[in-house]
């Protein structure tokens, strides 16, 4: 059975600020997906629940989970 809270722990995950948009902008590296969030804790919580719910998607489609 595949853990996902350890491969969401191990994911790189990048946050930089966007002062055009004037929000967090967080990005999984592995992953190629990005969220956002008013400040970079909200941000961070936000870039792990779409690594999540990407992962529920990946299992159920049958298709293979990066490795960290």
């Amino acid at each position: 059975m595949i853990n996902i809270s350890e491969y969401i722990k191990n994911y790189s995950y990048l946050v930089e600020f966007s002062s055009e948009d004037q929000v967090y902008l967080a990005k999984c590296i592995e992953l190629v997906i990005m969220a956002n969030g008013d400040s970079q804790e909200e941000a961070i919580q936000e870039i792990k629940e779409a690594v999540r719910v990407h992962l529920l998607m990946l299992l159920e489609d049958g298709d293979q989970i990066p490795q960290p």
